[in-house]
């Protein structure tokens, strides 16, 4: 059987990603908007549940 491996993105690697504070990701973690898995005292984000996360919010309209 082969396994998977996830990659996994600090908080402030995730908000350099999305071109966004630290602060706004760490919102969205805590409104429960972008899941997260807690090592200890470390926050980590998926890559995959980043890029779900961008992609819903993704818009065709103007500013």
């Amino acid at each position: 059987m082969a396994h998977k491996t996830t990659a996994y993105l600090s908080v402030r690697e995730a908000a350099a990603h999305l071109s966004v504070s630290e602060v706004t990701v760490r919102r969205a973690i805590r409104a429960g908007q972008l899941p997260y898995v807690r090592i200890g005292r470390l926050v980590r984000i998926s890559a995959s549940d980043l890029e779900t996360f961008a992609a819903v919010r993704r818009t065709t309209r103007g500013v």
